[in-house]
């Protein structure tokens, strides 16, 4: 979440729980959109910070998994 340092409060909107797929044609292996504060769990028990938003990896390509850097956009274009 992204905090506004004079007033401390929350300069973002607020999602509603939701997780996303998008496949649009150029970017077939994009990310799981995960929205509304869902924890995500390692499947070695890890918790990771609780965000508003985060992208998960499916193609497998990101150096920084479970997290998506983007890797899936190289060679795509």
């Amino acid at each position: 979440m992204i905090i506004d340092n004079a007033t401390g409060k929350a300069i973002e909107p607020e999602f509603e729980k939701s997780i996303v797929v998008e496949s649009p044609p150029r970017y077939e292996q994009g990310p799981l959109w995960v929205r509304g504060g869902i924890p995500i769990e390692s499947a070695d028990g890890k918790l990771y910070e609780i965000r508003n938003r985060v992208t998960l990896c499916r193609c497998g390509k990101s150096k920084n998994k479970p997290l998506c850097d983007g890797s899936h956009i190289e060679g795509q274009e």
